[in-house]
């Protein structure tokens, strides 16, 4: 029988610890006993989530298990990393994976455990509605005030133009929703940036390219019939999936209606018109995504047809694996896959990057990719 033999990363050689903090947000948090936890970092525009689990029979004064059932808000913090001395350490020898406010607490008195889960301090955006109406403001003096008004530090890249008059925000955000996060996303889309939280700390800026940054390696080695029997590779657990639909090509649709010019216009990306099979044909259509977005100019609107074009072919082929847990990998590296000896052999864009740590099984993690296929092409018209 054919089995997988797994090379460990060096961190992972070492012996991995954590820390949970519980308290009030005001204040430094306090140390509790945990049973297991789990960290899933998204990438932008989305919020990152926790889930812990702790034993209500270690939980001491000041927080013990009336404290947790009975307390609103709580803010968790979770840390983890590989100390020098695995028998002495705290926060600081460890790296914050995430702070935010338990949402959801679930008391389980038959096996004596309590269950917290949460988002990141994104969901204070994501949970607050906004009235105001922004008039001759900037994106970047939005995002600053937002973030400010919920305690949090703002890390924002100055913008030029008055949102209210270059892009009447009055319309658009009564048509793509009501809640502060919603107006920041949309903001960060107008200028191609990308807006999230760390910490305490709200990034509304450039998006970061991945592909300056040394890229996380997936090594696998496929079994040799005459020397060896036994796959060998850096990860517990490995698949691949590709979605069919768009190799076979997309057209990407914008109309836009410009307000000074008064007038409508559609762009394509690719510079070609999308069509269906003619009677007789054989040749598979071309998938068709159409979006309307208000307030651009032609040149803009073929910049964001190609923006958003790009982005849907990534989805052409897929990854996930499963891995011995460290704190190198995030979403804003890539990763890069070899030894399979298939197609799948490439360099794939982080969509999510999943911790764990129990006394049971360790600290592990999974990891989900997308790849920007350069083989993807359009037929042509």
């Amino acid at each position: 029988m054919t089995t997988l033999n797994i090379v460990p990363a060096v961190a992972a050689a070492r012996q991995p610890r954590g820390v949970v903090l519980l308290g009030d947000p005001s204040q430094p948090g306090t140390s509790v006993p945990w049973i297991e936890w789990d960290v899933d970092q998204n990438t932008w525009h989305s919020a990152s989530t926790f889930r812990m689990r702790l034993p209500v029979s270690a939980l001491t004064a000041p927080i013990d298990i009336n404290y947790v059932l009975g307390t609103n808000p709580i803010q968790a913090q979770i840390f983890a990393g590989f100390p020098g001395d695995p028998d002495q350490y705290g926060t600081a020898d460890l790296q914050q994976l995430i702070t935010g406010n338990v949402d959801q607490i679930r008391f389980d008195p038959a096996r004596r455990t309590v269950e917290l889960s949460g988002r990141d301090y994104t969901s204070l955006l994501i949970d607050a509605k906004t009235f105001d109406r922004w008039t001759n403001q900037t994106a970047s003096e939005i995002a600053t005030t937002l973030a400010k008004r919920h305690g949090l530090t703002p890390q924002v890249t100055a913008t030029t133009g008055a949102v209210g008059k270059i892009y009447e925000i009055d319309k658009i955000h009564d048509r793509h929703g009501s809640t502060e996060w919603e107006l920041l996303t949309w903001l960060a889309s107008i200028y191609d940036f990308v807006v999230y939280v760390q910490g305490m700390t709200l990034y509304f800026g450039p998006k970061p390219d991945p592909k300056t940054a040394t890229p996380y390696a997936l090594q696998w080695k496929n079994p040799d019939a005459i020397t060896s029997t036994t796959f060998q590779g850096n990860v517990l657990d490995m698949s691949f999936s590709r979605t069919l639909t768009v190799g076979k090509g997309l057209v990407v649709q914008v109309h836009s209606t410009n307000h000074k010019q008064k007038q409508g216009f559609t762009v394509t990306y690719p510079d070609s018109k999308a069509k269906g099979i003619k009677p007789g044909a054989a040749t598979a259509p071309e998938q068709v995504y159409s979006y309307i977005i208000a307030n651009l100019t032609q040149q803009d609107a073929q910049q964001r047809a190609k923006s958003i074009y790009d982005n849907l072919i990534l989805h052409e082929r897929k990854f996930q694996a499963e891995l011995p847990g460290d704190n190198i990998l995030t979403p804003n590296v890539m990763v890069s896959v070899s030894g399979t000896q298939t197609p799948f052999d490439d360099m794939y864009y982080v969509e999510s990057v999943s911790r764990r740590m129990s006394f049971d099984a360790g600290y592990t993690m999974s990891v989900r990719g997308k790849n920007h296929s350069l083989d993807t092409t359009i037929i042509p018209s």
